[in-house]
Parts: structure tokens; C-alpha cells; sequence
């Protein structure tokens, strides 16, 4: 593969654009394998970052304030040999270790503070509110990136790892709006607003939930009968009311602390005492807001909540990716009453993220391999040519939840949906690559795309080496050298016990065969 005739005022070897979580940990991959593979003695790995990173480093989590991650949640049958949140990959599991992680939570503040750390000392430069606005192309070779604050940046290859796939999209790749063709074309993921709770505990905000929901049983309440108003399936059917604020023992459904780390919210009680106090209309009402059932994850003297939605089609997707994702005005007076809401039920203080949690963008609607919904359900990519296994609900929230498959697949990954066939020298990484439309479900998910992103370095590596495109590498060399002894174990959704016998079987004999312990 030629080199470009283009220069920058710049070289790297290699532009991570982008400062999410998966492009720093993928950035960090990058050298270590150029060590490794290329023999560099002093790999140059730039990231270029539109984002102003002072106010944290790393995107989705720094910024957006994701702290209960979604993690790989290994099948019951597997769970002997793995453990109920088996990392799905050696680079993902580094990130846990760095972030201090126990089983769920990232502490934002320390996450940021983290990268930071890790980047200076690899010798990776961090270049923030670069102002990108084109390309040069050459043929099918990306040749420099132009920006405003930084001039031209040059490089060998090149990894996009914004939400919205900034460089893809400057550089003429084809995309798929929306969710994908046809139907979904105008949809997108809910966004979420994701917010930290200070002075109050978990078990205080179990209390409440507790009041709350004696309040919505008890038909004197007046006020809590009237929060009905905007659920009227309850106030037809009480009994499914009931079901709904009781365990299965008849106690009151509270907060449930699934890990030592995280706690779920179980009951509508929270929800309806928001929506019911506030008159916000909620998203099943046809409003535009809903204090959902939330993600908490627990923090050092604070509790973070995933739980505000709004609903989203894929031009407001846009809007707010191409805003930094920066919440729209009107989302603010609902974010109000939210921290109104939280002080009235104990808490001292709330603190709204300065970005929106943005769970998908448009996607490159040619990639070498798409990963889709369909190849998810039959156990993903060939084993021989697999990074690790991931398994994952196809969960969406919010309004687009309707249009969507019901899946929880258990499939086998590979990086080449992050390759656009327009290009040699470049890769998507995060919820833009080639999921051929609901499959970013999935795409979106912090753990899934680090460890895409560590098969993406060592193919990087090797193309560099090689001069070579990076659709022109066998992939399942680049599989072979995935390092931590990776054995992929997809299967079919609906896989008989028969079937899940042999995996366990086959799993046991290929790390025997490897040399790894069980």
C-alpha cells in the first residue's frame, strides 16, 4: 500500500480520533502492539479530540458520567468456568483494573483522572478542542486530518472513535441513517441525561420508595391516586399495580443491590411520584421525558443515576452529536424538577452531567463484515476468526424500544464491521460501525467496544508493519494473537442443553489445549 503523497504539517503513525473510553484504551493498544509486533522503538499514537477535555477525559464515562457499565453477562451455564462478569476481553479487563472497578461501577472523576495518567505515561499526546473540519483523500487512502487549532495532522492510519463518526463521515463513507433501512431510518436510541445525588443513601432512598408506594396503594391519598392520571393501565387494573410495587413474597419491590457496587430500581413508585408531582407527561403518554427505572450506580458519597430519557429520532441524534453532546434547551426545565424532585425526597445536592449519554449515531452502511442483529442471533463471527464473546440483552429504552427485537444473544465478535470498504487506512470504532441497524443495541456498550478495539490495534499493527490495507489481513491471525487466551464460545440463540454441554465440553479442551488453567 503506497504511502499518501499528501503531508501533513504533522505525522503519527497512527490518529485515534476521538476520546471515548474504547479509542483511549484502543490508542494505549496501539503502541503496545507496534512494540510488540512492529518492533517501533518510539511508535507515534496521536489522539485528536474535538471535545474539551477539562472537563474530563474520556467521553461516555468522563464527560456523560456513565458509571454503572454495562458488562458481559456471561450465560448461567458458563458462569462455573467464567464468573458471572468474565471481562470479554485482557484490554477491557486493564480498564477495570485501572478504573478500580469491583463489578459495575466507574467513579467518573477517578476514570478521567486515570486516562490521563495512563496517556502521559505511554508518551500518547492528547490533542483537545481541535476543531476539526476536513479531509484529504487520496484515492482510497485517508491522508491527513484538517483542523483548526492544529493545522493538518497526517498519519499512516487512522481510528475514529467518535460517537458520530466525525472523520468517516468528512471523508465520504457511506452511511445508514438512523436505526437502520426503511422503517428505522428516522429512529434513534433514547438520550439520557445522567445525574449524581449526594446526601442521600441507598438505604434512604429505599425509604422513600417504601412511602411512596404506601401512598400510591392507599385510595385516600388523593394526590398519590391522581399520578394515575398518566398511567392509566394501573388505575384500570389495580391488581397490576400491585404486582408491580410487591415482590413475589408480598414485600415492598425497593432498590435491589445486584452487585456490591450497583443497585436497580425495581418499582414504578419513584417514577410516577416524579411525573405525578412534576406534570411532566411521560414518554408512554406520548410526553417527552421519563424518570425511568434507574441504573444507580454507588459511588464515594454519592449515587449516580442513569434514569432521565428523552425520546430521539436520528435528526435530533444529530443535532446533538453535532453539538458536542450538549443537552438541547428544552431539556433543562424537566431536568429541573428532577433535582427538585431528589432534594424533596432528602438529597443535599444534585449534579447534571455537562454531556449527554448518546447510545447511537448513523452507521457506515458498508463495511467489510456488518455484525448484525441476525448474525448476533446464529453466535456471531466463525470462532477461528473471533476476538472474544459477548453477551448482552438487545436493550434500547425509550420510545424506539417498540420497533425492535426482544434477543439476548451470546455471539462471537470480530473487528471488521469497523472497516468501510471506502477506505484502506481507516476504522470506526463505537456505535457508527456496521451493525446493519438495530444491532448497535449491542454497539453501543463501553466493554464491547474496548475489546473490539484491542483486535482493531493488532490488526493495526500488522497493516502497518505489512503495508498492507486493513481488509487485506487475515482475520484470524489477528484472532491467534488476541493475548489472554481467548476462547470463543457463541452459540445459537435458543441453543438446546445438549448444545450447551458440548460448549462447556469444547471450552474445557481448548484451554487445556492452550495451556491455560481453568
Amino acid at each position: 500500500m503506497a504511502p499518501c503523497q499528501i503531508k501533513g504539517q504533522s505525522h503519527a503513525d497512527v490518529i485515534v480520533f476521538g476520546d471515548e473510553p474504547a479509542g483511549l484504551m484502543t490508542a494505549l493498544e496501539v503502541r503496545r502492539q507496534l512494540l510488540r509486533l512492529g518492533g517501533q522503538s518510539m511508535p507515534k499514537v496521536l489522539v485528536v479530540s474535538d471535545a474539551d477535555i477539562s472537563a474530563g477525559l474520556g467521553g461516555t464515562i468522563a464527560r456523560a458520567g456513565l458509571a454503572y457499565l454495562d458488562r458481559n453477562q456471561v450465560p448461567g451455564d458458563m458462569r462455573a468456568l467464567l464468573g458471572p462478569f468474565a471481562a470479554s476481553s485482557e484490554l477491557y479487563g486493564r480498564l477495570v483494573r485501572l478504573m478500580g472497578v469491583r463489578e459495575v461501577a466507574v467513579d467518573p472523576r477517578r476514570a478521567s483522572q486515570t486516562f490521563r495518567r495512563a496517556l502521559a505515561a505511554a508518551g500518547l499526546p492528547v490533542l483537545p478542542r481541535a476543531k476539526f473540519w476536513g479531509v484529504q483523500r487520496q484515492g482510497r487512502r485517508l491522508c491527513t486530518l484538517r483542523t483548526s487549532r492544529y493545522g493538518s495532522l497526517g498519519a499512516d492510519l487512522f481510528i475514529d472513535a467518535s460517537l458520530g463518526a466525525q472523520v468517516a463521515h468528512r471523508s465520504g463513507v457511506a452511511f445508514l441513517e438512523g436505526l437502520g433501512p426503511r422503517t428505522l431510518r428516522d429512529d434513534s436510541l433514547a438520550l439520557g441525561w445522567i445525574f449524581e445525588v449526594e446526601g442521600l443513601s441507598l438505604n434512604d432512598l429505599q425509604r422513600q420508595e417504601e412511602r411512596l408506594s404506601r401512598r400510591l396503594l392507599d385510595p385516600s391519598d388523593l394526590q398519590a391516586q391522581g399520578w394515575l392520571h398518566w398511567w392509566p393501565d394501573y388505575a384500570q387494573h389495580p391488581r397490576r399495580l400491585l404486582a408491580d410495587l410487591l415482590d413475589e413474597r408480598g414485600r415492598f419491590s425497593l432498590a435491589y443491590p445486584s452487585t456490591s457496587d450497583s443497585a436497580d430500581v425495581r418499582s414504578p413508585a419513584l417514577t410516577m411520584a416524579f411525573h405525578g408531582l412534576s406534570g411532566w407527561r411521560p414518554i408512554p403518554a406520548g410526553g417527552k421525558v421519563l424518570l425511568d427505572q434507574a441504573n444507580i450506580a454507588l459511588l464515594p458519597g454519592r449515587l449516580s443515576f442513569n434514569a432521565l430519557l428523552f425520546p430521539n429520532d436520528a435528526e435530533q441524534n444529530r443535532q446533538v452529536l453535532a453539538g458536542g453532546n450538549r443537552p438541547l434547551p428544552w431539556m433543562w426545565p424537566p431536568a429541573l424538577d428532577v433535582t427538585r424532585f431528589f432534594r424533596s425526597l432528602g438529597a443535599t445536592k444534585v449534579v447534571w452531567m455537562p454531556e449527554l449519554y448518546v447510545r447511537s449515531a448513523d452507521q457506515i452502511a458498508f463495511p467489510v463484515q456488518s455484525l448484525g442483529v441476525g448474525q448476533m442471533a446464529v453466535g456471531g463471527v466463525d470462532r477461528s476468526e473471533a476476538l472474544g464473546t459477548f453477551t448482552y440483552p438487545l436493550d434500547f429504552r425509550g420510545d424506539a424500544s417498540r420497533l425492535l427485537p426482544k434477543a439476548r444473544p451470546t455471539f462471537n465478535f470480530g473487528y471488521r464491521h469497523t472497516l468501510p470498504r471506502e477506505i484502506d487506512n481507516l476504522a470506526v470504532l463505537g456505535p457508527a460501525a456496521g451493525y446493519a441497524g438495530p444491532g448497535e443495541g449491542i454497539g453501543r456498550i463501553v466493554e464491547f467496544n474496548v475489546s473490539v478495539g484491542q483486535g482493531l490495534a493488532i490488526a493495526t499493527a500488522l497493516a502497518l508493519v505489512r503495508h498492507q490495507p486493513l481488509a487485506a489481513l487475515d482475520p484470524r491471525e489477528v484472532a491467534r494473537l488476541m493475548p489472554g487466551g481467548v476462547v470463543p464460545y457463541g452459540r445459537p440463540s435458543g441453543a438446546t442443553a445438549l448444545q450447551l454441554l458440548l460448549d462447556q465440553l469444547s471450552y474445557r479442551l481448548q484451554l487445556l489445549w492452550t495451556g491455560h488453567r481453568l
